[in-house]
């Protein structure tokens, strides 16, 4: 079952290099440059009061862009992967420059969302755990792609707030879905060649951005991340459940989060510091502890995912959940009787 495809691996060396390359350089040139010239961007609320450049997503665009148009075969999906991606890019700058109001960045998504589902990006059907698939019918593949996208978007935003957070889990999302990709039952080599792209474009401008970060990357940046990851895991054949095995928590830390924020007569994207993450900072746990706190359970969640089968991924969700109810009882909910 666990069996990898024969391939060339020096053919994901030098995009991986090329990548990771490009990266490092224009993330120190940017910040360089921003430095000089006051390119800070937004004022906005960050989880220190470091003055930051928040412009690392230019760079993490540039080199995956650059690198796919040099080595990765044009299909229909994948130019709608671009296009998408360079809508959601656009509308990141714009606000880390801008701080464009709510409404706006909501048109920008669902236009790149649109543009991905209208190039073939969705998801038709997904795997029936007591065998075959359950096939979406027309409409409904379209709905649950768009939540599916604009879910992952937002958790990778949602996810910028620690140093190295991030990027780091989308490096490991890019590490497990190359690996997955050459399984012979899976045989998708160029999935694993755009995921060696990505996780090349992410390191270069990691090693930056690591506890203490240099620079951020932006909402050019996260929202790029989860689109493109989004994206990858629905053109690698519907393997979104490793990805929301990998991001289960920040995923069921943001839903939480919107549904606290309605609760209180609040947007469900007004921004605050309740997400799990900041908790466990305010709780005392060091900066670094608590990234790789999260990093490691992704970690653990992606292998177990790419080795296991359906009902084991089923029961990895079940564990995810039930401790998100724990953390929500222990965590999240006696602040707010504190405060009451």
């Amino acid at each position: 079952m666990f069996n990898l495809i024969q391939v060339n691996w020096t053919n994901f060396i030098a995009p991986l290099l090329l990548a990771g390359g490009i990266s490092w350089g224009l993330t120190y040139l940017i910040k360089s440059l921003a430095t000089k010239f006051n390119w800070y961007g937004k004022d906005v609320a960050h989880h220190d009061e470091r003055k930051m450049v928040r412009l690392g997503g230019v760079a993490i665009f540039v080199a995956f862009l650059v690198v796919f148009l040099g080595f990765v075969p044009l299909t229909e999906p994948r130019i709608g992967l671009l296009i998408g991606a360079t809508i959601i890019f656009i509308m990141g700058l714009l606000d880390d420059l801008y701080n464009l109001p709510a409404l706006p960045k909501l048109i920008f998504q669902f236009v790149a969302i649109g543009v991905a589902i209208k190039f073939g990006i969705h998801i038709d059907q997904i795997t029936n755990p007591l065998g075959g698939v359950i096939v979406f019918p027309a409409g409904l593949d379209v709905f649950i792609s768009a939540v599916w996208l604009f879910l992952l978007i937002n958790t990778i935003n949602v996810l910028d707030g620690l140093d190295g957070l991030a990027a780091g889990v989308t490096s490991i999302f890019s590490v497990i879905l190359f690996w997955l990709s050459l399984f012979t039952i899976v045989n998708q080599p160029d999935t694993a060649l755009m995921a060696v792209i990505l996780l090349g474009a992410i390191g270069g401008f990691l090693y930056w951005n690591w506890y203490p970060a240099k620079i951020f990357m932006g909402d050019s940046g996260s929202n790029l991340l989860g689109f493109l990851i989004g994206a990858l895991a629905i053109i690698s054949g519907g393997k979104v459940a490793t990805a929301g095995l990998i991001l289960g928590f920040p995923i069921l830390d943001l839903l939480w989060a919107a549904w606290r924020r309605l609760r209180q007569g609040r947007s469900p994207f007004s921004p605050d510091r309740e997400h799990l993450h900041h908790r466990l900072l305010d709780a005392g746990v060091p900066h670094l502890t608590v990234v790789k706190l999260i990093l490691i359970t992704s970690a653990a969640f992606g292998v177990t995912a790419l080795l296991s089968g359906t009902w084991v991924k089923l029961v990895c969700f079940g564990i995810v959940g039930l401790i998100m109810i724990i953390l929500i009882r222990t965590v999240f909910l006696p602040k707010k009787r504190k405060y009451s």
